[in-house]
């Protein structure tokens, strides 16, 4: 079982920053196109969120290469540090999509 919960947390992982690059890229994308009044902060938001997603991506090999003894924890750690990072990205890009309309 345990061997077959970390297999489950590595793909879904893989997924989440396959997705969150994705997103980051769109976003990085709107910005840049933006209006060059709030550029300046949104760039500044964007350099926090690229932060949030060394961290997340951190915690999700800490939690790769972490014995069984210590798997729960550091997998608790990542996916709190991944929940972060999809909030901050949903906040985000709500926030751009008002703008912009």
């Amino acid at each position: 079982m345990s061997r077959r919960n970390r297999q489950a947390f590595d793909t879904l992982s893989r997924d989440l920053v396959l997705r969150t690059t994705d997103r980051m890229e769109t976003l990085r994308s709107m910005v840049e196109r933006a209006d060059s009044n709030h550029r300046e902060t949104w760039e500044r938001t964007l350099d926090r969120l690229r932060g949030l997603n060394n961290r997340a991506t951190a915690r999700i090999e800490a939690a790769r290469i972490a014995d069984d003894d210590a798997w729960p924890f550091a997998r608790a750690q990542a996916e709190q540090a991944m929940m972060d990072l999809m909030r901050a990205l949903d906040d985000f890009d709500g926030h751009l999509r008002l703008l912009a309309a």
